[in-house]
């Protein structure tokens, strides 16, 4: 893989992070669990790392995709991702040089 791109092992974390976001926000919207303290302490996590993971529920599909096929630029990380992510997803993908 172009060392310019993320590696497997970063792209899985990603993955991993983006689907756990996905799937707390979908238990938030249904209302089971009601809160982000709830699904912490189900998961044994502290409310701060699940809200900061939780951004990640709102990626731009074409984010995601480049992520899924290892792409992304290698300074993607999970950690770069949930600080100050734009919102629109146009704003997203330049940020990643995607745009």
């Amino acid at each position: 893989m172009n060392q310019r791109t993320i590696d497997s092992e970063t792209r899985e974390a990603l993955l991993k992070a983006i689907t756990r976001s996905h799937g707390w926000m979908e238990m938030i919207l249904s209302g089971k669990p009601a809160s982000f303290e709830e699904i912490a302490s189900s998961e044994g996590l502290a409310e701060r790392h699940v809200r900061r993971l939780a951004v990640l529920a709102f990626l731009s599909p074409k984010v995601i995709q480049a992520i899924a096929d290892g792409a992304a630029p290698s300074g993607v990380t999970v950690s770069s991702l949930t600080q100050a992510l734009p919102h629109a997803w146009a704003d997203q993908e330049r940020l990643l040089g995607l745009g």
